[in-house]
């Protein structure tokens, strides 16, 4: 599973910015569950562990799913 997904930066309606995981086969995005005032903030994120595990969460939920 890893590398079939992708990460993005959005600015949602009420101007901060988020972070949002992208899965094949999932016609919406995950968002991962944090909100930024800068689209900077938001990249910086990324690189740390809450993000790590905000992204395995996810991925390890659709993998349950799929195994049904």
């Amino acid at each position: 599973m890893a590398g079939d997904y992708k990460v993005t930066v959005e600015e949602l309606p009420n101007g901060k910015w988020a972070c949002f995981l992208h899965l094949p086969g999932k016609d919406q995005p995950f968002d991962l569950g944090k909100q930024f005032k800068s689209e900077d903030r938001a990249e910086l994120w990324l690189n740390v562990s809450e993000a790590t595990t905000a992204i395995d969460m996810v991925l390890a939920k659709h993998r349950a799913e799929l195994a049904k």
